[in-house]
């Protein structure tokens, strides 16, 4: 009977050990939960709101090439009027009491000198130079959409080209507006989405007001405060890649209302963001990619000494090219 009652006790024994082990080993086997802390994935409507920047810095940027071919294509409108006032096509005297038959002939007439006159004067727009535009060479490297730099069509007033700037501002508050909440739960800091929110409000007071400068100060400076902004979420994109790019702009920028101190101080800034992005280049091994960038830089303080504006585009987007190619290798 002993016997029987130690065989069972090591057979409860047994069994509870083999349940024990089982149930370690399923624990085992599920997934770790996500911690609280981990950052969460960077919203889609960041890249969104950068794009939308980028555009309408190109939009502005094109302002007075809009504004010279309107004021030459209204030149060539007043030309064709005068010209046909000359030739008798705009005093429409006729006697009343004249055929029908002699005022149809006489209308042939006119429509024939018109069209003549329209062969004779006639407008059309020129290309876009690198002398129109301020920002345009490195705006056309950063913008998703890829445009083929051709002027649209020309309108009658200027009002229309900054109508379609300010509806894209109207935009950016609506995309700022979904992601607001957001930034503010990853824990931004506070000056970030101050700064933000303010900036907004000038470039669109500066928009609606179509001053073309300060639009375009308004705008760049928007870009400088998204890696502060998303600095809590998971991103693919180095800070110092956001930080370069909105240097260099802010340097053609300074340098074309002669502020030659501040675009040197931008252009000290974004090297001191190139030496943090070659270190991450260096440690990936892409060698060729961090020496690509070091020598673009040198080139643009180059070019800055040079205080040539062209030269300077140039170089300027080159140098955007290779940020471009490191943002694209990072991203994978």
């Amino acid at each position: 009977m002993k016997k029987t009652k130690v065989l069972i006790i090591y057979f409860l024994i047994i069994l509870f050990s083999v349940m024990i082990v089982s149930s370690c080993a399923r624990q085992q086997e599920k997934p770790a939960p996500k911690s609280e802390n981990e950052p969460k994935q960077m919203p889609p409507v960041v890249e969104e709101m950068e794009a939308e920047i980028i555009s309408i810095m190109t939009e502005v940027d094109t302002v007075p090439y809009y504004k010279k071919q309107i004021e030459m294509k209204l030149a060539k409108e007043k030309e064709k009027k005068d010209l046909a006032i000359k030739l008798g096509m705009g005093s429409g005297a006729q006697d009343k009491g004249g055929q029908g038959q002699g005022q149809g002939e006489e209308k042939e007439q006119q429509q024939k000198e018109g069209s003549q006159i329209d062969t004779l004067i006639k407008f059309e727009p020129k290309p876009i130079t690198i002398n129109d535009i301020l920002l345009s060479e490195i705006l056309k490297i950063e913008a998703i959409e890829k445009k083929d730099g051709k002027a649209q069509q020309i309108p009658n007033d200027i009002v229309f080209v900054w109508h379609g700037i300010n509806t894209k501002v109207t935009g950016l508050h609506k995309k700022w507006n979904m992601l607001e909440s957001e930034i503010i739960k990853s824990r931004a800091p506070q000056e970030s989405i101050k700064g933000f929110e303010e900036t907004l409000n000038n470039l669109t007071i500066s928009a609606s007001q179509y001053n073309y400068l300060d639009t375009l100060f308004y705008s760049n400076k928007l870009t400088s405060y998204i890696p502060n902004l998303i600095s809590n979420f998971k991103k693919s994109v180095p800070s110092p890649i956001y930080f370069m790019k909105y240097h260099l702009r802010q340097m053609i920028l300074d340098f074309r209302i002669n502020n030659y101190d501040n675009a040197t101080k931008n252009l000290n800034k974004l090297a001191i963001y190139k030496d943090a992005l070659v270190s991450q280049l260096i440690d990936k091994k892409l060698t060729e990619l961090a020496n690509k960038l070091n020598t673009s830089v040198k080139d643009l303080e180059h070019a800055l000494k040079l205080k040539d504006l062209n030269i300077i585009k140039i170089k300027a987007s080159v140098l955007m090219g290779n940020i471009e190619k490191i943002k694209d290798e990072l991203s994978k």
